[in-house]
């Protein structure tokens, strides 16, 4: 294997590049990835690769992602990711092109089509840097287009229903309609339980807005053709081109973000829309978008309207970028929770069959995977483990402000060399790894690598 940063060669089983000294298991990304452990990531940290020179089998490989064959396994995720860079290649061509056309615009045919190019270049350029910077890969490139087609044509016909019921007399109150509307769309996307990272979410609403953006722009620049000439339909692409990416692509992608981190591994529920992180990051969006369409005013500016646009833009990518912080901590979590042996589980009571002496340790083993635990791995024996907040009667313990976990909450039991798993009535549910829901009372063998978990905590059997 070669170094992904220096081209050295790697010797079998090495954690790290002998030349350039980087982690095998971040890719070269070694930096990047410490500092989104540690909340200090940065705006430039994401986008320094966008100036490098890529080859033709960073793009192939990179458009290759998401099938069934090609999604890294979650200890892979953070090795073969790289940092986003078409994106900014898609913008740039999509511009020559807009200014292309609208050179040629003298023609009807060409003038629409430079409309159409002037409308899309940009919120699709918005969509690939999500896409490219959902570390999982897990998300094909022809579902995102479906999400941003089929999206922004959904968004659109719920926003237009809640425009009859809700009274929108200012255009500041069309947020009240268009956001929900593109919630319920993005929601959609995201029920099933293998979308289960916060990145995904990102994604997912980021397609849908871009979708409602692109459509939105034009179909304005349309109407103010028809209406006030070619040059009012020119002033509107341009404006809307260049402000496509503080508006729709951002603020259902702020939300989309924050939903998953809500719903986790489970299918969407009602009750993933009452979490108080999705609540504010969503009024956060409606906020913002209040804001734009009131239109207030401190310097206009050429091209950008105003400078108000700019400041509500560097608010929302600020928000965003919080939301995608935690998604990228989520990453690291869950592929450093593989391989990461620790000598027991930190807050827990270590039951009778758990031996953490060196040299004691039995072939079956408990790993966290994410969560509280994540990157612990507990030896153990014939015998039960329970889990739950209560002390008293749980030898796996969670902290009180830890959601989604109930008094006493499920045991795993090993017996004759397998594990068993049953759900004690917990209010939330204990889940396998596919998103199937455990019965309570009813035990269930889980197979050896197989994972289960509860609200955010994710754990995997070996044997």
């Amino acid at each position: 294997m070669n170094c992904s940063r220096c081209g050295a060669s790697i010797p079998d089983g090495a954690a790290r590049c002998p030349n350039c000294g980087s982690s095998v298991r971040y890719g070269g990304n070694t930096e990047f990835f410490g500092r989104a452990a540690k909340s200090g990531l940065r705006f430039r940290d994401i986008f320094s690769d966008v100036l490098k020179k890529h080859s033709k089998r960073d793009g192939e490989s990179l458009f290759l992602a998401g099938t069934q064959d090609t999604t890294p396994r979650e200890d892979a995720m953070l090795r073969e990711w790289r940092k986003p860079w078409v994106f900014a290649w898609v913008a740039l061509i999509g511009i020559v092109l807009s200014l292309a056309l609208y050179l040629m615009s003298s023609y009807i045919a060409t003038y629409a089509a430079f409309m159409m190019v002037g409308s899309f270049v940009m919120p699709i350029a918005a969509l690939l840097f999500y896409w490219e910077m959902n570390i999982p890969r897990n998300i094909p490139l022809y579902s995102v287009i479906l999400m941003f087609l089929a999206g922004g044509v959904l968004s659109f016909f719920i926003s237009m229903i809640l425009f009859q019921v809700i009274p929108t007399e200012m255009a500041s109150f069309a947020a009240f309609c268009e956001e929900p509307g593109k919630l319920l769309a993005l929601a959609f996307f995201l029920r099933k339980s293998d979308k289960k990272y916060i990145l995904n979410g990102i994604l997912i609403g980021g397609a849908v807005g871009a979708g409602f953006a692109a459509m939105e722009s034009l179909g304005y620049a349309f109407n103010y053709a028809a209406l006030g000439g070619a040059a009012l339909g020119t002033q509107v692409v341009v404006t809307r081109g260049v402000l496509a990416v503080g508006g729709h692509v951002v603020w259902a992608a702020i939300y989309g973000g924050a939903l998953a981190m809500a719903k986790g591994r489970e299918t969407l529920q009602f009750r993933h829309f009452t979490n108080g992180t999705f609540l504010i990051c969503f009024a956060v969006s409606v906020i913002l978008h209040f804001l734009w369409n009131y239109g207030f005013s401190l310097i206009p500016l050429p091209f950008f309207g105003d400078l108000s646009y700019i400041l509500l833009t560097v608010a929302a990518w600020g928000a965003l970028f919080w939301v995608m912080n935690k998604g990228i901590r989520q990453i690291v979590e869950v592929t450093n929770g593989y391989g990461t042996p620790m000598a027991g589980f930190m807050g827990a009571t270590p039951p009778g069959h758990i031996r953490e002496e060196a040299g004691q340790r039995g072939p079956a083993v408990l790993a966290g995977i994410g969560g509280v635990y994540a990157g612990r791995t507990v030896p153990c024996e014939t015998g039960q483990m329970v889990f739950g907040r209560e002390a008293s009667v749980c030898n796996l313990i969670f902290p009180a402000n830890v959601p989604g976990i109930s008094r006493k909450h499920c045991i795993l039991e090993l017996r004759n060399g397998r594990f068993f798993l049953m759900d004690c009535g917990s209010t939330y549910g204990t889940y396998l790894g596919d998103g199937s829901r455990l019965r309570p009372g009813e035990w269930i063998p889980l197979e050896n690598g197989q994972r289960f978990y509860m609200g955010n905590e994710i754990f995997e059997v070996r044997i």
